[in-house]
């Protein structure tokens, strides 16, 4: 009978670290970023993690504005979001991307 709750304490514990984790983590990390110029014209593509995936808009919109903040605006932004750098280092494709103009 010990070795059962034992079993059911232990359980319950990886659980609850497991939520306390998932709980801490960011909404997304750009863990790549990429920016090509050519005369007046600057385009960036960001490589994006998401790990909450609700909300995609809100997301979206938030890092097009910390990366516009911090490195000024583009001429075209690619935000590409994928489920994790695993994914995107074995060619995975990114589960959404949007295209910015700022024209």
């Amino acid at each position: 009978m010990r070795f059962v709750q034992f079993l059911f304490f232990k359980h319950a514990l990886v659980l609850l670290a497991g939520v306390l984790y998932y709980i801490s983590l960011p909404d997304y990390l750009v863990f790549n970023s990429m920016s090509f110029s050519n005369g007046a014209n600057r385009d960036t593509e960001l490589q994006v993690i998401v790990y909450q995936y609700w909300n995609i808009d809100e997301v979206v919109a938030e890092i097009k504005a910390e990366h516009n903040q911090i490195n000024g605006t583009p001429t075209t932004l690619t935000i590409n979001l994928h489920r994790s750098k695993w994914s995107f280092h074995n060619g995975y494709e990114p589960f959404y991307t949007t295209t910015i103009n700022y024209d």
